[in-house]
């Protein structure tokens, strides 16, 4: 079976998210059997950087669309800016493929005006993330955009995927669950050892991350106190919490944690920080937003009142063999169920469902 698998970013080991989970998710099917081409976006925001050589990818550089034809997109296709150019080299490639794959709401305009089955995989929903806002202001077109756009990809496609259940029971049909995956050999269990830290790493230009941010910061971090303890925040545009700012390698900052501490207030879909976490052997403090998407497990601790979060902080904290017991069980849970075999399971099992819909 041939799957052609459309990503929104390159699959880079230190790129950003949907990249990132990209390398699991090709890495999964390939060990399924598959026979899999991706062709990848590479805009001005895409994070530089080599595609692993075993990765059969086609990486093209998709250029900003002109001002009037962004607003003519905003109309006809909302998160269009991939259905131009990029559309027609997915066409053509779609041409010795049994099946599209299309990864996020953005490649949901690329199957247009092609014959073969096609799926879409809707990591997260923007107005769970957000909201809307006031009516005038630029988060409500944003978000606006990005909700006409999410119900279009539904309504557009027969087969459709969720990383979440949350995100499933929230499309209102049928759904496939899959969640994201991550290639365990780029994550080196953290040593746990040295003085005990608490970590949070993410993009703080990103509302539900610097909301995030906003309560450890104000709410959680004061109530811990454990005067042995550090909290370490990275990323970019963190300077403006106190935290370190963008870093060359999230991975390695991953290694000075005792524990990944995100009290995220709202969000939807599997946090791939959290999926980062456990794949590192660094047990999780987090509320139920922040553990979306991830089963039940000693590795992760979900709490929902800042209280709470800084209590089971501090007892983390404390205590070196709890947080070695909790990060072991973190990365069994990992290895079980989010590494890439186990995750793309579900994948697998729609692809025989859709060839065998085409026969």
């Amino acid at each position: 079976m041939k799957a052609l698998v459309v990503l929104t970013q390159p699959p880079l080991p230190e790129g950003g998210a949907p990249g990132r989970t990209a390398i699991g998710l090709l890495r999964g099917l390939m060990q399924h059997g598959i026979d899999v081409q991706a062709i990848a976006a590479r805009r001005g925001f895409s994070v530089s950087g080599e595609v692993p050589g075993d990765l059969p990818v086609e990486v093209v550089d998709v250029p900003p669309p002109g001002p009037f034809q962004a607003r003519l997109q905003r109309v006809t296709r909302p998160l269009g800016e991939l259905a131009g150019a990029f559309a027609e080299r997915v066409r053509a490639a779609a041409a010795d493929a049994d099946l599209v794959h299309l990864e996020e709401t953005e490649t949901a305009w690329c199957d247009e005006g092609i014959d073969k089955p096609s799926l879409v995989h809707l990591h997260y929903l923007a107005r769970l993330d957000r909201g809307f806002g006031t009516p005038w202001s630029k988060q409500f077109r944003e978000v606006l955009d990005a909700t006409r756009a999410e119900r279009a990809a539904v309504r557009r496609h027969r087969f459709v995927v969720a990383s979440s259940p949350l995100v499933a029971a929230e499309l209102g049909r049928e759904v496939v669950v899959a969640p994201l995956s991550l290639d365990p050999s780029l994550y080196n269990p953290s040593p746990l050892d040295g003085p005990p830290t608490a970590g949070l790493i993410g993009t703080a230009a990103w509302p539900p991350t610097a909301a995030a941010l906003r309560v450890l910061r104000d709410d959680v971090w004061p109530l811990v106190r454990v005067p042995e303890a550090e909290l370490v925040v990275a990323g970019r545009g963190t300077e403006r919490f106190g935290g370190l700012g963008e870093v060359e390698s999230a991975r390695e900052v991953f290694q000075r944690f005792s524990l990944l501490l995100f009290p995220l207030p709202r969000g939807s879909g599997m946090k791939v920080k959290v999926l980062e976490a456990i794949a590192s052997g660094v047990p999780v403090v987090t509320t139920p937003a922040g553990a979306e998407g991830i089963g039940p497990s000693d590795g992760v601790v979900v709490e929902t009142e800042p209280r709470a979060l800084a209590s089971a902080a501090a007892e983390l904290l404390r205590d070196e063999k709890a947080r070695r017991e909790r990060g072991a069980a973190a990365r069994k849970t990992f290895e079980e169920h989010y590494s890439p075999g186990p995750a793309t399971e579900p994948l697998v099992e729609l692809y025989r469902r859709l060839a065998a819909a085409r026969a």
